[in-house]
Formats: C-alpha cells, sequence, structure tokens
C-alpha cells in the first residue's frame, strides 16, 4: 500500500482549547479616563467609527457579521462599523498588532492572543457594564460562568459560540469493511485492516494544533484520574509524568506510522477537514462548525454515508475534552468609545442576531433562546445532546491557576514542534513527556 507522498501547505489555525485563567488583574485606567472612554455620544454630525476584527473569518459568517453591522448603523445614528477580516492565516499577527497599536475596538482573540492581552492589561474588563445589557438576561448559565473564567467578578470577553469535539466517521466504509466503528483508541489502530491505497483510518493532526492529539489520547488514558485543570492528576502532578501517558502516545505514534496518511504531518485544520471529506482519511475528531463544511463539499448527513461519534475512549473507558468559547468577543482597554462598541457587542449577541450566526457558522449557542432550537439537537447534532449526557466524557473549561497558565503559555509553541519531531522521528514519546513533564510540572507551574 502506498502512502499520500504529497504535501499541505500547514493552516495557522489556533488550537481549541478554550483557556481559562484564574487570578489574573489587568492594569487599569484612572477613573476620569474611564468615564470618559465609557460616555461617548455619537451623532450624524460627529460620528462614532467602531473598528471590529474576526479572528476566524469566512464566507459563513463574515458576510452575516457586515449585514449586522449594517442594520446597526441603521438603528443607531452616528455609528459606523468597521469590520476587518483577516484570513485565518494573517489572524493572529494582525489582531496582536491593532491591539499593540490602540488601534481597534472589538477583537476577537482567539488562542494565545486572549492570555496574552488579559496579562497586559489590553482588554477592558466590562463586567458592570455587560451585565445591564438585554443580551446578559439571554446568556445560558455556562456561558454566563465561562465569561468570568478568567477573574471572578470581571469579564473580558464574551463568547459567541462554543466549540465541541466529536468523531466524523465515514459509516459507509466501516460497514463495507465489517468493522464497527470505532469507540476507543485501540480500535482506530485494530481499524488499519480496513485502508486501501489513499484510504486511511485516521485523520491526523501534524501542523498547528498537533499538541492537541496528544492531549485527547492522554487524557482517555488517564481519566477520570484528573484535576480540573486538565494538565494535572488528581493529586497535582503532571500528566505527562505517568505511565498512562507513555502508553497513550506510544499508541498515538502507531496510530501515525500504520493508520493515518503520511501527508498529515503538515496538516492543519483545513487540511484534515479536507481529507475527511475528500475520502483520505475515515475518522476525523474536530468541531461542530465541520459539520456544515462536510454536508456541503461531501453529502447532506441525512443520506447515512457519513456519522457522528464520541471521542474514542480509553482502556477504563473514559474520555476528555475542553469545552469552552469557539471565540471571544473582546473590547480593547484602548478604545476611546467602549460604550459605543459595547452597544453593538450587546446588538450581535442578542437573538435573532445570535441565533442566526450560530446557525450559519455552525457553533453551539450561547444564548437560551437559541438553545431551544430544534436545529441544534437533530440530525448531525444530536451528538452532542449524548456528549453532554454520558457522565465518562469528561469536559474542562480549561487550563486554570495564573502559574500553570504562564507555563502553559511559554510551552505552547514547543508542544507542536515537539510533536513535527515525534511523527518525522527526531524525537521519542519517552523524551517528549520528559520535556512537557519538565516545562508543566515544575514546581513553579503549580497553583
Amino acid at each position: 500500500m502506498s502512502k499520500l507522498n504529497s504535501t499541505r501547505k500547514a493552516a495557522a489555525v489556533v488550537a481549541s482549547l478554550a483557556l481559562a485563567f484564574g487570578g489574573i488583574s489587568a492594569a487599569t485606567s484612572s477613573a476620569a479616563t474611564v468615564a470618559k472612554d465609557w460616555s461617548c455620544k455619537p451623532t450624524k454630525a460627529k460620528p462614532v467609527t467602531v473598528r471590529m476584527i474576526e479572528y476566524f473569518a469566512g464566507p459563513a459568517r463574515t458576510p452575516l457579521l457586515n449585514s449586522f453591522a449594517r442594520a446597526y448603523e441603521a438603528k443607531t445614528p452616528g455609528v459606523k462599523i468597521d469590520l476587518i477580516s483577516p484570513s485565518q492565516a494573517d489572524s493572529p499577527a494582525k489582531i496582536t498588532q491593532l491591539i499593540q497599536a490602540k488601534n481597534v475596538d472589538i477583537v476577537e482573540p482567539a488562542g494565545a492572543i486572549y492570555s496574552q492581552a488579559v496579562v497586559a492589561g489590553q482588554l477592558a474588563d466590562i463586567a458592570k457594564q455587560f451585565k445591564a445589557t438585554k443580551a446578559w438576561k439571554y446568556l445560558t448559565p455556562y456561558t454566563k460562568e465561562m465569561a468570568e473564567q478568567t477573574t471572578k467578578g470581571k469579564i473580558y470577553g464574551i463568547g459567541n459560540g462554543y466549540y465541541t469535539k466529536a468523531s466524523f466517521v465515514r459509516a459507509d466504509r466501516f460497514k463495507a469493511a465489517g468493522i464497527a466503528i470505532p469507540k476507543t483508541w485501540q480500535d482506530i489502530y485494530n481499524a488499519k485492516s480496513m485502508q486501501k491505497d489513499n484510504q486511511y483510518v485516521y485523520a491526523m493532526r501534524g501542523a498547528a494544533a498537533a499538541h492537541s492529539q496528544a492531549m485527547f489520547i492522554i487524557h482517555a488514558h488517564l481519566a477520570p484520574n484528573l484535576n480540573a485543570t486538565g494538565l494535572q492528576t488528581k493529586d497535582g502532578k503532571s500528566i505527562f509524568a505517568t505511565p498512562e501517558a507513555q502508553t497513550a502516545m506510544d499508541l498515538l505514534l502507531k496510530i501515525w506510522k500504520e493508520a493515518a496518511p503520511a501527508a498529515s504531518v503538515a496538516w492543519g485544520y483545513p487540511e484534515m477537514v479536507k481529507g475527511f471529506h475528500t475520502g483520505v482519511a475515515n475518522y476525523l475528531i474536530q468541531d461542530n462548525e465541520v459539520i456544515q463544511i462536510v454536508e456541503d463539499n461531501f453529502e447532506p448527513f441525512s443520506k447515512g454515508n457519513w456519522a457522528m461519534a464520541q471521542i474514542p475512549k480509553g482502556p477504563g473507558g473514559y474520555s476528555a475534552q475542553f469545552i469552552g468559547a469557539g471565540g471571544l468577543w473582546s473590547i480593547t482597554q484602548s478604545s476611546k468609545c467602549k460604550n459605543v462598541a459595547l452597544g453593538f457587542l450587546d446588538y450581535i449577541t442578542q437573538d435573532p442576531q445570535h441565533a442566526l450566526f450560530a446557525r450559519a457558522y455552525g457553533v453551539g449557542p450561547v444564548t437560551t433562546t437559541a438553545a431551544k432550537d430544534p436545529f441544534f439537537k437533530e440530525g448531525a447534532w444530536a451528538i452532542y445532546s449524548k456528549i453532554n449526557a454520558d457522565p465518562k466524557e469528561l469536559k474542562f473549561s480549561g487550563v486554570r491557576g495564573p502559574k500553570l497558565t504562564a507555563c502553559f503559555g511559554a510551552m505552547y509553541a514547543q508542544l507542536d514542534k515537539d510533536m513535527a519531531k515525534l511523527y518525522t522521528g527526531d524525537l521519542t514519546t519517552t523524551n517528549l513527556l520528559k520535556g512537557w513533564a519538565d516545562g508543566l510540572g515544575k514546581a513553579d507551574c503549580i497553583d
């Protein structure tokens, strides 16, 4: 059997780990400055422009955000919304640049941008003001809890949708091969017998956020022995310093070598999704917005040739994942008219705007009304009710504690570099885990 030898450009997409940080306090402005920043009064004669940049720009959401902007301008004289939509590859650099230049009002600070901006005092605490909005009243309890996850009582961002990992499976191919849809990581490896030329079992991720693969399998092998951080056992030990992690990574490497396409060493988010809907890989772990992509590029879920399943479990029958906001809207500390920016944020977080956004983009809703929409409970979406009801699929809101947060931020880029070395044979699983345990399990990382 021949391996794919083509390579694809890695996408600069940040991991869907939703980081939750405790005990971080941002810099504050003087009372006079704060009062001025929150009291702008735009008029037709003296208009105010709100500059807003999105991280996950794309055809499913950018036109909708622009339509919201035009509608809000029409109902709010003197306000202009300038939406900036860089490619996802350029988003991290562009957002960071605008924040540092103090030339943007609303940002979508995905990945490491959020933690860096909060620590640097670049995002405004909008708790008092946003809790007085109409949007706040209709947020789900979990969304409200997540809004204050950084520091209790402070809000540096409001979620615009949730990502939950599930498995996308070519059910027709597994059925044709006489193999049950995998329920465990070992099942994925054992399914290698179904492979044909240019058809493999698993869509591995080797480019940006490659370390997410390690997290999935290590969590599955260790659960339920995990504390709230997701990076430590219940007794505070680094998950990477456990025998279960060694077993898990050895199995992941076997899956990579024997049950995944060679080209996936260069696969980021778009490549692995394409690998699934073009039939190169038969099993993909990804977020809920991929449902629409597969339906648009392969075929409707209703035809039955692809199915949704829970992410694979470990030997003990457990799995675990981080569930959090797929994106956040934050107001920058440098915004000179925070009240005007908040007005638009309030508007797009209300229904029907948010419900339209969640359905179009394919993210879990943050409002109580949208959450009741049958759309999010039927067809391919039905899997998420099963995930939420499963006590053996553990859910974590993210990395917690200022010390661990700092260590994770410092190690983040190295994690992916080490995964690349693992796939190319330049690093062993043992040495990889030792480096991760040293970087994330030292005393300075324990809160």
